[in-house]
């Protein structure tokens, strides 16, 4: 604290909180909103809901793609490289779709 406090006549006291308590403003806004703010937030079930939705979209093409190539190529290394090329292709689709589903109207 020593140290602090010789910094703290060279700064204001405001600069030095947002300086070393930036990573909590997150948590403290929660406490500031009001009630109509705090309204247009989703619930923990819509965010569980709409995240099963978008893991869904990412894993099943991805697992499809694997499956069916092993089977019919009957090389495991070309399955797990186009599954992982339909992954980020889906990575990609699930952003965009993220966006427009975890929004509350």
């Amino acid at each position: 604290m020593k140290f602090l406090k010789n910094y703290s006549n060279k700064v204001p006291s405001e600069q030095l909180l947002i300086k070393y308590l930036w990573f909590l403003l997150p948590f403290f806004k929660i406490w500031l909103l009001s009630n109509n703010e705090k309204s247009t937030k989703l619930t923990i079930r819509e965010i569980i809901l709409k995240g099963t939705i978008i893991a869904i979209i990412i894993t099943i093409p991805s697992i499809v793609a694997f499956v069916l190539t092993w089977v019919f190529l009957d090389d495991v290394i070309l399955g797990a490289f186009s599954g992982m090329v339909v992954n980020l292709i889906a990575l990609v689709f699930s952003w965009k779709i993220s966006k427009k589903l975890l929004v509350k109207k």
